[in-house]
């Protein structure tokens, strides 16, 4: 279906939120799989590739120059102060496992990648990150895809119908979740 522009397209995302973007590769990952579900599996492969190299680079930053790399994180939007408190408590009880919990709790990975120097090396971080980051999108795929499947079959619903119920329930999401940050 996307071949290799959708690949690119998922590698270059998870590359992007991973360190400055602030919009979630499940976006994608969760189009592709209302589209071609069976070909999701590459483009989540793909996306993780550049969610590994996005983490390099950052905990790579912070441990260079802890104070800059934070600070720059800091000025991405919708993150705030409290959710540096959690990352940084969850890493001193749970250690790596912190980050495995922050991929389903709404706290970017780019906070573990610029936080995690202080608690663990480059490798362990870098081995923790693929699963991690897979538990996530790995749901997305799964139910975005029986989804469409279900909506297809149900309602016989067209592409470009399955396209805007995709759009609706990620800006219904995203109002939710970052009302929720602004909010607070």
């Amino acid at each position: 279906m996307l071949a290799l522009p959708g690949l690119v397209a998922a590698f270059l995302w998870g590359l992007a939120e991973a360190t400055f973007f602030f919009i979630i590769p499940d976006v994608f990952l969760s189009f592709v799989a209302m589209l071609d579900w069976p070909s999701t599996w590459k483009h989540i492969v793909a996306a993780l590739a550049g969610a590994l190299l996005g983490g390099a680079l950052l905990f790579h930053w912070a441990q260079a120059d802890p104070e800059a790399a934070h600070a720059a994180i800091a000025r991405v939007p919708f993150i705030t102060p409290g959710m540096f408190a959690k990352v940084n408590s969850g890493l001193d009880t749970m250690g790596l496992l912190a980050v495995l919990t922050g991929s389903v709790s709404g706290v970017p990975y780019k906070l573990y990648a610029v936080e995690a120097p202080r608690v663990a090396t480059q490798f362990a971080f870098l081995l923790a990150t693929p699963p991690t980051r897979a538990v996530r999108f790995t749901l997305v795929w799964m139910i975005f895809g029986a989804a469409a499947g279900w909506l297809r079959k149900k309602y016989t619903l067209s592409t470009r119908k399955l396209a805007y119920i995709h759009g609706v329930v990620w800006i219904v999401s995203y109002a939710f979740y970052w009302g929720r940050i602004v909010y607070r």
